[in-house]
Formats: C-alpha cells, sequence, structure tokens
C-alpha cells in the first residue's frame, strides 16, 4: 500500500472562450425565458435533482447543487485546497481546538433585507444540531454556540477537533428571522423545502419540484458580480439522450450528467465544449457488516472480486474515469492506495463456497436516476450471478437510502451509492462513514471497529497534520482489510457548455460545480 501526502492537486481550468449565447430554448414542459431575456439567462439542464431545497441537507449533492447559489457560507475552499474567508473574515481556535470565535463581515444582507448576523449564525447552528440529519454529520463535535454581538460568534465544541472549521464550508447560513415565522413543529423543514431564505448571489424565485429552478441575480449581494448571469434556470432531465439533444438544440447552456456515449455524439458539435474537472467523487457498493450473509467477510471479499471493474470504466464510462484504488480518490491527500483492484471470478467463487453462501440471494438499493448507477447494478447482478449469487435491486433516492440505514433490520445488504470527502481533509470523512457511532446515520456499512473508532477519534483531536495523517492511514489499512466496500471507480466531472458561457473551474466543496461562477461573455 502507498500512501499520498501531498496536498490536494491544483486544478485551475481557463475560463471558456468568448462566444454568444444561442437564444433559442426548445424541449420539455419547462417554461423557458423569453428571447429578449435569453441572453442574460443560462439554462442548467442536470439529473441532479434536488428532493428538497432545505440547505441543512447540502450534504446530499442533488440539494447542494441547485441552493449554492442562493446561499453563502461561512468560509470556503480555493481550487489549491485552502481555507478563504466568505461570510466570516477571521477564525481563532483557542489553545486546545475545543472552541472558535469567528467574526464577520458587516456588510451582507439576506434577500429579506435584513442584515446577516451573529445571531443568524447560531440559530443555523442549533438548527442543524436540533435536526441531526444531513451536514449535521459534518458537525458531531458541535456543543453550542453564542453571538457575542452582531459580528462575534463564539462556538464551544464537546472536545478538540482542528477541522471544524472546514466543515463549516458546508454550512449555509439562513435568515433566522425569516424562517423562525415558519417554524412550526419541524424546524421550518416543509417550508424550507420550496422557499429561500439566503443571502446569496442569487434568489431562488420559482420552484416546481422535479422540473425546474429558477434563480435571479441578488443585486444587493456582498459579492455581486455583474458578469454573472441575470437569471439562473434549473432544468432537472434525468435522461442522458435528452440532455445531449437540448444540448444541441439551444434548450440548455451548461449540462451535467451526460453518459460517455453520448459524450462521444457531442464531441464534434459546433458551439459546444467539453470540460473535464478534477472529482473528488468514487462509486461504492457498501456492504452490510451485521445483519445477513454480507456480516461474513469471505462473502463481502467475493463480492468484491466479482465485479468486473475494467469492464465498468470501458463499458459504463466509456473510458473516462478510473478504476478506484482505495477508499477514496486519488486527488485526495492522505490516502492509502491499494492499487485497483482486480476481478477474480474462481477466487471469489471458492470463498463463497467455503463461506456456504452459494445460491443466496442479496438486495441492493440503489439510485436508478444516476446512468452510472444504473448501469453498474446491471453489471453487479449479472457478475454475482455468475459466482453463484442472486441480486435483487430496489430503487430509492437517496433520502430513502439514509432512511433504510437507521436499522440492521431495514439496512440492505448492499448500497450502491456516490460518497466523497466534501471538502479537502480525508480525516472528517473517514469519521463519518466508518466510525461506529454514525451506525443508523451516515455509516453506511453498519461497520463496527473499536480500532478504527480510536484512530479516528484521535486523529480528528490531532493538532499536528502529518501525526494526523499517520492515524488515518492506519485507520484506512485496516477498513482496508476488513473488506467494507467495493470500491469501484472514480468518474471524470465532464461539464458541456454552449459558447457564450464560461468562469467554471475546479470548487473542492462542490461536487458538480460552484453555479456563483458562471459568467455570460459578450
Amino acid at each position: 500500500m502507498r500512501t499520498t501526502r501531498t496536498r490536494l492537486a491544483t486544478a485551475l481550468i481557463a475560463t471558456l472562450a468568448v462566444g454568444a449565447l444561442t437564444t433559442a430554448c426548445a424541449g420539455g414542459s419547462s417554461t423557458a425565458p423569453t428571447t429578449a431575456a435569453r441572453d442574460e439567462t443560462v439554462i442548467i439542464g442536470t439529473g441532479a435533482t434536488p428532493q428538497t431545497l432545505d440547505p441543512v441537507l447540502a450534504s446530499d449533492v442533488q440539494t447542494d447543487f441547485t441552493v449554492g447559489g442562493a446561499y453563502d457560507k461561512l468560509i470556503d475552499y480555493d481550487e489549491d485546497g485552502a481555507i478563504v474567508p466568505m461570510l466570516a473574515t477571521e477564525w481563532v481556535y483557542n489553545d486546545d481546538a475545543t472552541a472558535v470565535t469567528i467574526t464577520l463581515r458587516d456588510d451582507a444582507t439576506f434577500h429579506s433585507g435584513n442584515p446577516v448576523t451573529a445571531a443568524d449564525v447560531v440559530y443555523t447552528l442549533d438548527r442543524i444540531q436540533a435536526l441531526g440529519v444531513g451536514v449535521a454529520s459534518f458537525l458531531s463535535s458541535y456543543a453550542s454556540s453564542t453571538a457575542v454581538d452582531d459580528t462575534t460568534v463564539e462556538i464551544a465544541l464537546s472536545g478538540t477537533n482542528t477541522t471544524f472549521v472546514g466543515a463549516l464550508s458546508k454550512v449555509y447560513i439562513l435568515d433566522s428571522a425569516l424562517v423562525s415565522e415558519h417554524e412550526g413543529d419541524d424546524h421550518a423543514q416543509a417550508w424550507l423545502a420550496t422557499n429561500d431564505a439566503g443571502s446569496g448571489p442569487y434568489v431562488i424565485t420559482d420552484y416546481t419540484a422535479n422540473q425546474q429552478a429558477t434563480l435571479e441575480r441578488y443585486e444587493d449581494s456582498w459579492r455581486f458580480d455583474e458578469a454573472r448571469p441575470a437569471s439562473l434556470v434549473y432544468r432537472y432531465i434525468t435522461e442522458s439522450s435528452t440532455l445531449r439533444d437540448e444540448l444541441k438544440s439551444g434548450g440548455v447552456d451548461v449540462a451535467t450528467g451526460i453518459v460517455g456515449t453520448d459524450l462521444d455524439a457531442l464531441a464534434s458539435a459546433d458551439g459546444l465544449e467539453a470540460l473535464e474537472l478534477p472529482s473528488p467523487l468514487q462509486l461504492f457498493v457498501m456492504m452490510n457488516t451485521q445483519e445477513g450473509i454480507t456480516a461474513d467477510p469471505r462473502v463481502r471479499e467475493a463480492v468484491k472480486l466479482a465485479y468486473d471493474y475494467e469492464g465498468h470504466i470501458a463499458s459504463i464510462l466509456s473510458g473516462r474515469g478510473s478504476v478506484a484504488s482505495g477508499l477514496v480518490s486519488p486527488i485526495v491527500a492522505c490516502r492509502v492506495d491499494t492499487g485497483p483492484t482486480e476481478q477474480d471470478v474462481d477466487e471469489a467463487k471458492a470463498l463463497l463456497e467455503e463461506a456456504g453462501a452459494v445460491g443466496a440471494t442479496v438486495t441492493m438499493a440503489y439510485q436508478a436516476q444516476i446512468p452510472e448507477h444504473q448501469k453498474a447494478a446491471t453489471l453487479l447482478q449479472s457478475n454475482l450471478k455468475d459466482i453463484g449469487l442472486t441480486l435483487e435491486l430496489q430503487t430509492v433516492t437517496y433520502p430513502e437510502y439514509v432512511a433504510m440505514i437507521e436499522s440492521p433490520e431495514t439496512t440492505p445488504d448492499l448500497g450502491l451509492l456516490w460518497d466523497f470527502p466534501y471538502y479537502p481533509e480525508i480525516g472528517p470523512m473517514l469519521f463519518r462513514v466508518y466510525d461506529s457511532q454514525f451506525i443508523g446515520q451516515t455509516n453506511y456499512a453498519l461497520y463496527s471497529n473499536p480500532e478504527v473508532d480510536a484512530l479516528l477519534e484521535e486523529g480528528i483531536a490531532t493538532v499536528d497534520p502529518d501525526a494526523a495523517c499517520d492515524l488515518f492511514t492506519q485507520a484506512q489499512e485496516q477498513i482496508l482489510v476488513d473488506d467494507v466496500s467495493l470500491n469501484i471507480s472514480n468518474p471524470a466531472t465532464t461539464i458541456m457548455l454552449r459558447d457564450g458561457v464560461g468562469g467554471i473551474s475546479y470548487s473542492p466543496t462542490y461536487q458538480l460545480f460552484d453555479p456563483t461562477m458562471l459568467v455570460v461573455t459578450e
């Protein structure tokens, strides 16, 4: 095994060449902008369909991609993996990193016109803690916070955590005065599912679930940029072929989620350009380590050895990606590199026979609306049949899958999903996914290993980055030995853009891209 300790690789992508936006808007049942407004509107076609607009679920890529333009964070990361200020101008830990004091900028306003204050930060953090879902998994060490004055927040932690400030890159600050009016008995989850309470560069002005969202530029944003489009329209299109055709006809200007064969078909199309961004994304099959036949490590290893990894890259990704070689993407620092997993059908059959599991049935939940997931599920079903297992597939949304893993009895044998570090720190992801305290939340495999728990918890509390990396390395090595997951692929992130749209570069806290980077060129 090889451990990489280098900083997150830089990936600054040049802004696309200038050109003229096409003025046509075709296809679908959505309401297109008028011709007069079209030059200032960018239409995004994506299969990342949100289940809610509540930013507490910004841990869900689908929600994050839509709400990212409407809300502000306290901090973010640049393309080099360094923390940069947003609403926060300063942050200072106390001596043992059990508390942090944050200073806010004084010129930010919410879309309602209310000023952004320390009280809004306290309200947002307390709400996340009370709900205990979504981004709460990143803030497990949050204890309480106090607004010292309008621009100063003191946050108390439950223990030493040198990575806490980084987690704030996934927290969108809410307009507490507005949200509290709609609190009800669900902390305003129902209201925020379809409404905007942010201070970001865009205001969500219209939303039709599973179809379309419209965002208008907020002229009073503290980070106003006139080069940004006046409007962003998200069209939720799950079929890759439909996205391909909408790009050709001018129905969308930017598209994500197009599969390899359709990308190939667009390669020679006039007025379009493919932008490949580095990605922390990895496709996993997480295996139930507590219940059913996958509680037997021999069965888990057999499942891992049965999969056709090279076929996945060649056929499913059309060569746009690589076989996974560890628990996280190669661009993430402090990872253990095992080399690509290789299929070994004979060894898989022998392990399955040794475990007495030949002829058994296993279940797998997966998100059929994601093309890579759908095809991978079918391929795994075929591969497991070859070694003597029957795979029953169950289509779910990501929130439905999270609900399933709340109990060992309802957790499927296998769960196919994407996961990745939500910000450029490997430790918090390992902690979130493999520490036993998150069983029933984000520990998808119900994995419990006291040795791993101790390593991860010590690593999170270790100030020295090299010492922390040593602890995280040891944890990864043990997790890999335990065959908790099939680590399948690291797909490339390919964004298709029309001439006249540019500005996108790699942003490590956005799985697809930061929508506030988009600019209209003339």
